[in-house]
Protein backbone atom coordinates (compact mmCIF):
# COMPACT_ATOMS: atom_id res chain seq x y z
CA UNK A 1 0.00 0.00 0.00
CA UNK A 2 1.36 3.42 -0.89
CA UNK A 3 1.14 6.25 1.62
CA UNK A 4 0.32 9.65 0.16
CA UNK A 5 0.30 13.27 1.23
CA UNK A 6 -2.25 15.78 0.08
CA UNK A 7 -0.58 19.05 -0.88
CA UNK A 8 -1.67 22.03 -2.95
CA UNK A 9 -4.54 20.29 -4.64
CA UNK A 10 -2.73 17.09 -5.50
CA UNK A 11 -1.50 13.84 -4.01
CA UNK A 12 2.22 13.21 -3.80
CA UNK A 13 3.88 10.08 -2.52
CA UNK A 14 5.91 10.32 0.68
CA UNK A 15 8.98 9.08 -1.14
CA UNK A 16 8.62 11.73 -3.86
CA UNK A 17 8.80 14.57 -1.33
CA UNK A 18 11.49 12.92 0.78
CA UNK A 19 9.40 13.09 3.95
CA UNK A 20 11.33 10.28 5.54
CA UNK A 21 14.48 12.38 5.24
CA UNK A 22 13.43 15.99 5.69
CA UNK A 23 10.26 16.29 7.75
CA UNK A 24 10.22 15.96 11.55
CA UNK A 25 8.57 12.56 11.24
CA UNK A 26 9.97 9.07 11.19
CA UNK A 27 8.13 6.50 9.10
CA UNK A 28 7.78 3.02 10.46
CA UNK A 29 5.87 0.10 9.06
CA UNK A 30 4.63 -2.65 11.31
CA UNK A 31 2.30 -5.63 11.27
CA UNK A 32 0.09 -7.14 13.91
CA UNK A 33 -3.00 -9.29 14.00
CA UNK A 34 -5.36 -6.35 13.57
CA UNK A 35 -3.51 -4.17 11.10
CA UNK A 36 -1.93 -4.64 7.72
CA UNK A 37 1.41 -3.05 6.91
CA UNK A 38 1.07 0.71 6.57
CA UNK A 39 3.05 3.90 7.00
CA UNK A 40 2.80 5.26 10.54
CA UNK A 41 3.90 8.86 11.11
CA UNK A 42 5.78 9.68 14.27
CA UNK A 43 5.80 13.24 15.59
CA UNK A 44 8.81 15.13 16.94
CA UNK A 45 8.43 13.34 20.30
CA UNK A 46 8.43 9.94 18.60
CA UNK A 47 4.72 9.52 19.26
CA UNK A 48 1.89 8.38 17.03
CA UNK A 49 -0.02 11.62 16.27
CA UNK A 50 -3.26 9.59 16.22
CA UNK A 51 -2.51 7.73 19.44
CA UNK A 52 -5.40 6.48 21.54
CA UNK A 53 -5.72 5.74 25.23
CA UNK A 54 -3.86 2.44 24.92
CA UNK A 55 -0.75 4.33 23.76
CA UNK A 56 -0.96 7.20 26.26
CA UNK A 57 -0.30 6.02 29.83
CA UNK A 58 -0.44 9.61 31.11
CA UNK A 59 -3.79 10.35 29.48
CA UNK A 60 -5.87 12.61 31.72
CA UNK A 61 -3.40 12.60 34.61
CA UNK A 62 -2.81 15.92 36.31
CA UNK A 63 0.89 16.51 36.86
CA UNK A 64 2.20 19.55 38.70
CA UNK A 65 5.19 21.18 36.98
CA UNK A 66 7.30 23.22 39.38
CA UNK A 67 9.88 24.46 36.87
CA UNK A 68 10.33 28.19 36.18
CA UNK A 69 8.71 29.54 33.04
CA UNK A 70 11.91 29.17 30.97
CA UNK A 71 11.68 25.40 31.37
CA UNK A 72 8.04 24.69 32.19
CA UNK A 73 6.88 25.61 28.69
CA UNK A 74 9.03 22.83 27.20
CA UNK A 75 8.10 20.23 29.79
CA UNK A 76 4.39 21.11 29.66
CA UNK A 77 4.33 20.82 25.87
CA UNK A 78 5.76 17.30 26.06
CA UNK A 79 3.37 16.32 28.84
CA UNK A 80 0.38 17.64 26.87
CA UNK A 81 1.51 15.63 23.85
CA UNK A 82 1.66 12.56 26.09
CA UNK A 83 -1.97 13.09 27.09
CA UNK A 84 -1.29 14.53 30.55
CA UNK A 85 -2.89 17.66 31.96
CA UNK A 86 -0.05 19.70 33.48
CA UNK A 87 -0.70 22.22 36.24
CA UNK A 88 1.96 24.92 36.42
CA UNK A 89 3.11 25.86 39.91
CA UNK A 90 6.35 27.82 39.35
CA UNK A 91 8.09 27.13 42.64
CA UNK A 92 11.06 29.28 41.62
CA UNK A 93 11.76 32.04 39.15
CA UNK A 94 14.93 32.82 37.23
CA UNK A 95 15.63 36.49 36.57
CA UNK A 96 18.45 38.95 36.05
CA UNK A 97 20.68 39.83 38.97
CA UNK A 98 19.80 42.86 41.10
CA UNK A 99 21.67 45.98 39.92
CA UNK A 100 24.42 45.81 42.55
CA UNK A 101 25.17 42.15 41.80
CA UNK A 102 24.99 42.76 38.07
CA UNK A 103 27.63 45.49 38.38
CA UNK A 104 29.87 43.03 40.24
CA UNK A 105 29.35 40.46 37.50
CA UNK A 106 30.34 42.91 34.78
CA UNK A 107 33.45 43.92 36.69
CA UNK A 108 34.42 40.28 37.18
CA UNK A 109 33.96 39.57 33.47
CA UNK A 110 36.13 42.54 32.65
CA UNK A 111 38.83 41.36 35.04
CA UNK A 112 38.84 37.75 33.86
CA UNK A 113 38.16 38.12 30.15
CA UNK A 114 38.53 41.59 28.76
CA UNK A 115 41.36 43.34 30.55
CA UNK A 116 44.31 43.72 28.12
CA UNK A 117 47.79 42.62 29.16
CA UNK A 118 51.13 43.54 27.65
CA UNK A 119 54.80 42.94 28.15
CA UNK A 120 55.51 46.60 28.97
CA UNK A 121 54.66 48.51 32.11
CA UNK A 122 53.56 51.52 30.04
CA UNK A 123 50.94 49.55 28.18
CA UNK A 124 49.78 47.83 31.35
CA UNK A 125 49.32 51.16 33.12
CA UNK A 126 47.34 52.56 30.24
CA UNK A 127 45.15 49.48 30.08
CA UNK A 128 44.29 49.76 33.76
CA UNK A 129 42.14 52.81 33.04
CA UNK A 130 40.08 51.11 30.33
CA UNK A 131 36.33 50.77 30.92
CA UNK A 132 34.52 47.42 30.49
CA UNK A 133 33.19 48.62 27.14
CA UNK A 134 36.61 49.56 25.76
CA UNK A 135 37.69 46.18 24.29
CA UNK A 136 36.30 45.09 20.94
CA UNK A 137 36.35 41.67 19.33
CA UNK A 138 39.12 42.86 17.04
CA UNK A 139 41.41 44.19 19.76
CA UNK A 140 40.71 41.61 22.42
CA UNK A 141 41.53 38.66 20.19
CA UNK A 142 44.56 40.11 18.42
CA UNK A 143 46.93 37.30 19.31
CA UNK A 144 49.10 37.93 16.27
CA UNK A 145 50.47 41.35 17.29
CA UNK A 146 53.85 40.21 18.55
CA UNK A 147 56.14 42.67 16.79
CA UNK A 148 55.19 45.92 18.55
CA UNK A 149 56.87 46.55 21.91
CA UNK A 150 53.91 48.59 23.12
CA UNK A 151 51.11 46.43 21.69
CA UNK A 152 48.42 45.17 24.05
CA UNK A 153 46.33 42.10 23.76
CA UNK A 154 43.65 40.35 25.77
CA UNK A 155 44.77 37.10 27.30
CA UNK A 156 41.77 35.71 29.20
CA UNK A 157 42.57 34.57 32.71
CA UNK A 158 40.51 31.43 32.12
CA UNK A 159 40.80 28.39 29.87
CA UNK A 160 37.23 27.03 30.02
CA UNK A 161 33.70 28.24 30.64
CA UNK A 162 31.47 25.56 32.16
CA UNK A 163 27.81 26.29 31.50
CA UNK A 164 25.58 24.15 33.69
CA UNK A 165 22.23 25.54 32.51
CA UNK A 166 20.65 27.38 29.60
CA UNK A 167 20.01 30.33 31.89
CA UNK A 168 23.70 30.54 32.68
CA UNK A 169 24.38 30.81 28.95
CA UNK A 170 21.75 33.50 28.46
CA UNK A 171 22.97 35.53 31.44
CA UNK A 172 26.64 35.24 30.51
CA UNK A 173 26.12 36.17 26.86
CA UNK A 174 23.96 39.16 27.77
CA UNK A 175 26.56 40.42 30.22
CA UNK A 176 29.40 39.92 27.73
CA UNK A 177 27.30 41.65 25.09
CA UNK A 178 26.77 44.59 27.44
CA UNK A 179 30.52 44.85 27.91
CA UNK A 180 31.37 44.60 24.21
CA UNK A 181 28.51 46.48 22.59
CA UNK A 182 26.11 43.74 21.54
CA UNK A 183 25.63 40.00 21.16
CA UNK A 184 27.33 39.79 17.72
CA UNK A 185 30.44 41.40 19.22
CA UNK A 186 30.30 39.02 22.19
CA UNK A 187 29.97 35.99 19.89
CA UNK A 188 32.84 37.22 17.73
CA UNK A 189 35.10 37.79 20.69
CA UNK A 190 34.27 34.51 22.41
CA UNK A 191 34.66 32.53 19.20
CA UNK A 192 38.18 33.89 18.71
CA UNK A 193 39.28 33.87 22.34
CA UNK A 194 40.58 30.30 22.50
CA UNK A 195 38.39 29.62 25.53
CA UNK A 196 36.86 26.15 25.49
CA UNK A 197 33.11 26.10 26.02
CA UNK A 198 31.41 23.33 28.00
CA UNK A 199 27.66 22.64 28.08
CA UNK A 200 25.31 19.93 29.29
CA UNK A 201 22.97 18.04 26.99
CA UNK A 202 20.51 20.13 25.01
CA UNK A 203 21.85 23.34 26.60
CA UNK A 204 24.60 23.31 24.00
CA UNK A 205 22.01 24.12 21.34
CA UNK A 206 21.90 27.70 22.63
CA UNK A 207 25.61 28.15 21.94
CA UNK A 208 25.44 26.41 18.57
CA UNK A 209 22.53 28.57 17.46
CA UNK A 210 24.71 31.59 18.17
CA UNK A 211 27.39 30.11 15.92
CA UNK A 212 29.70 29.02 18.73
CA UNK A 213 31.40 25.66 19.14
CA UNK A 214 30.68 23.45 22.14
CA UNK A 215 34.08 21.94 22.83
CA UNK A 216 33.10 19.71 25.75
CA UNK A 217 29.68 18.03 26.01
CA UNK A 218 29.73 15.11 28.46
CA UNK A 219 27.80 11.96 27.66
CA UNK A 220 26.18 12.21 31.09
CA UNK A 221 24.49 15.60 31.10
CA UNK A 222 25.40 16.54 34.67
CA UNK A 223 27.98 18.64 36.45
CA UNK A 224 29.79 15.54 37.72
CA UNK A 225 29.67 14.08 34.23
CA UNK A 226 31.33 17.24 32.96
CA UNK A 227 34.16 16.94 35.48
CA UNK A 228 34.73 13.32 34.49
CA UNK A 229 34.76 14.29 30.82
CA UNK A 230 37.38 16.98 31.43
CA UNK A 231 39.53 14.50 33.34
CA UNK A 232 39.23 11.87 30.59
CA UNK A 233 40.24 14.42 27.98
CA UNK A 234 43.23 15.50 30.04
CA UNK A 235 41.85 19.05 30.25
CA UNK A 236 41.15 19.27 33.98
CA UNK A 237 44.61 19.58 35.52
CA UNK A 238 45.75 23.19 35.43
CA UNK A 239 42.53 24.48 33.87
CA UNK A 240 40.97 27.72 35.06
CA UNK A 241 37.24 27.16 34.71
CA UNK A 242 34.72 29.98 34.85
CA UNK A 243 31.40 28.70 36.21
CA UNK A 244 28.33 30.92 35.68
CA UNK A 245 25.91 29.77 38.40
CA UNK A 246 22.79 31.15 40.10
CA UNK A 247 22.63 33.46 43.08
CA UNK A 248 20.01 31.87 45.33
CA UNK A 249 17.83 34.21 47.40
CA UNK A 250 14.40 34.66 48.97
CA UNK A 251 14.72 32.04 51.69
CA UNK A 252 15.90 29.29 49.36
CA UNK A 253 19.10 27.42 50.22
CA UNK A 254 21.69 26.84 47.54
CA UNK A 255 21.40 23.21 46.41
CA UNK A 256 24.53 21.12 46.98
CA UNK A 257 25.00 20.50 43.25
CA UNK A 258 26.93 23.76 42.73
CA UNK A 259 29.37 23.45 45.68
CA UNK A 260 29.96 19.80 44.80
CA UNK A 261 30.68 20.74 41.21
CA UNK A 262 33.21 23.38 42.21
CA UNK A 263 34.83 20.98 44.69
CA UNK A 264 35.02 18.22 42.06
CA UNK A 265 36.77 20.59 39.65
CA UNK A 266 39.26 21.50 42.35
CA UNK A 267 39.84 17.85 43.25
CA UNK A 268 40.55 17.17 39.56
CA UNK A 269 43.33 19.77 39.55
CA UNK A 270 41.40 22.66 38.04
CA UNK A 271 40.82 26.11 39.48
CA UNK A 272 37.06 26.82 39.53
CA UNK A 273 36.06 30.47 39.33
CA UNK A 274 32.51 31.04 40.51
CA UNK A 275 30.48 33.73 38.75
CA UNK A 276 26.99 34.58 40.04
CA UNK A 277 25.21 35.13 36.74
CA UNK A 278 21.47 35.14 37.44
CA UNK A 279 18.99 35.10 40.33
CA UNK A 280 16.95 32.13 41.56
CA UNK A 281 14.17 33.05 44.02
CA UNK A 282 10.62 31.98 44.96
CA UNK A 283 8.19 32.66 42.12
CA UNK A 284 4.69 32.80 43.52
CA UNK A 285 2.71 32.98 46.73
CA UNK A 286 0.24 30.32 47.92
CA UNK A 287 -2.59 32.70 47.00
CA UNK A 288 -1.36 33.00 43.43
CA UNK A 289 -1.36 29.21 43.07
CA UNK A 290 -4.52 28.58 45.08
CA UNK A 291 -6.30 26.63 42.33
CA UNK A 292 -3.40 24.30 41.57
CA UNK A 293 -2.55 23.75 45.24
CA UNK A 294 -6.24 23.12 45.92
CA UNK A 295 -6.22 20.33 43.33
CA UNK A 296 -3.13 18.86 45.01
CA UNK A 297 -4.73 18.89 48.46
CA UNK A 298 -7.97 17.42 47.06
CA UNK A 299 -6.21 14.38 45.65
CA UNK A 300 -6.65 15.39 42.02
CA UNK A 301 -2.94 15.34 41.17
CA UNK A 302 -1.17 12.15 40.11
CA UNK A 303 2.43 13.37 40.21
CA UNK A 304 4.73 16.31 40.85
CA UNK A 305 7.60 16.77 38.40
CA UNK A 306 10.76 18.50 39.66
CA UNK A 307 13.57 19.61 37.38
CA UNK A 308 15.77 21.04 40.14
CA UNK A 309 16.35 20.90 43.89
CA UNK A 310 15.38 24.55 44.30
CA UNK A 311 11.91 23.75 42.96
CA UNK A 312 11.39 21.23 45.74
CA UNK A 313 12.39 23.85 48.30
CA UNK A 314 9.99 26.33 46.75
CA UNK A 315 7.08 23.87 46.74
CA UNK A 316 7.71 23.02 50.40
CA UNK A 317 7.37 26.72 51.18
CA UNK A 318 4.14 26.98 49.17
CA UNK A 319 2.36 24.07 50.88
CA UNK A 320 3.45 25.08 54.40
CA UNK A 321 6.43 22.86 55.18
CA UNK A 322 7.75 19.34 54.79
CA UNK A 323 5.15 17.81 57.13
CA UNK A 324 2.29 19.30 55.12
CA UNK A 325 3.74 18.00 51.85
CA UNK A 326 4.38 14.57 53.35
CA UNK A 327 0.75 14.33 54.49
CA UNK A 328 -0.54 15.21 51.02
CA UNK A 329 1.74 12.68 49.36
CA UNK A 330 0.84 9.95 51.85
CA UNK A 331 -2.90 10.57 51.84
CA UNK A 332 -3.35 10.77 48.07
CA UNK A 333 -0.49 8.63 46.77
CA UNK A 334 1.08 11.48 44.82
CA UNK A 335 4.16 10.35 42.88
CA UNK A 336 7.27 12.53 43.10
CA UNK A 337 9.28 12.61 39.88
CA UNK A 338 12.77 14.06 39.41
CA UNK A 339 14.77 14.94 36.32
CA UNK A 340 17.87 12.86 36.95
CA UNK A 341 19.46 11.26 40.03
CA UNK A 342 21.10 14.45 41.28
CA UNK A 343 17.78 16.27 41.33
CA UNK A 344 16.21 13.22 42.99
CA UNK A 345 18.75 13.36 45.80
CA UNK A 346 18.05 17.07 46.26
CA UNK A 347 14.29 16.51 46.30
CA UNK A 348 14.61 13.84 48.99
CA UNK A 349 16.76 16.14 51.10
CA UNK A 350 14.47 19.16 50.61
CA UNK A 351 11.27 17.25 51.41
CA UNK A 352 12.47 15.58 54.58
CA UNK A 353 13.21 12.23 52.98
CA UNK A 354 10.11 11.63 50.85
CA UNK A 355 10.42 8.84 48.31
CA UNK A 356 11.09 9.92 44.73
CA UNK A 357 9.31 7.21 42.79
CA UNK A 358 10.24 8.35 39.29
CA UNK A 359 13.76 9.34 38.22
CA UNK A 360 14.69 9.94 34.60
CA UNK A 361 17.65 7.91 33.40
CA UNK A 362 18.13 10.11 30.35
CA UNK A 363 18.32 13.65 31.66
CA UNK A 364 19.82 15.38 28.64
CA UNK A 365 16.31 16.67 27.83
CA UNK A 366 12.78 16.52 29.23
CA UNK A 367 12.05 13.55 26.94
CA UNK A 368 13.70 11.40 29.60
CA UNK A 369 11.46 12.69 32.39
CA UNK A 370 8.28 12.17 30.37
CA UNK A 371 9.45 8.68 29.38
CA UNK A 372 10.10 7.81 33.04
CA UNK A 373 6.62 9.00 34.01
CA UNK A 374 5.07 6.97 31.20
CA UNK A 375 6.99 3.88 32.26
CA UNK A 376 5.84 4.30 35.87
CA UNK A 377 2.16 4.73 35.01
CA UNK A 378 2.25 1.86 32.53
CA UNK A 379 2.85 -0.69 35.29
Amino acid sequence: MKAHLRGVGQHRSLASVGLERRAPFNIRCFRNSQKSCYALLKDADGRNPLAGADELPLLGKRIIVTAPRQYSQKLCAKLVNSGARPLVVPAVQITELPPEHRAQMLEELHRLLLRPHSSTSTATTAASTASPATPTPATTSSHSSHSSHHSTRCEPAISHIAFTSRNGIFAFMQALGAALGGIPAAVGWLGGSGIRLCALGADGEVLRELGLIVHVAPQEASTQGLVRELVQRGEAAGARVLCPVPLVAGGLVEPPVVPRFLQALQDAGATPLRLSAYLTSPACSPQQCITELGALRAGQVAAIAFSSTAEAQGLVQLVGGTAALAEIVRQHGVVLAAHGPYTAAGVRESTGGLEVGVVSRNFASFDGLVAALEEHFSR
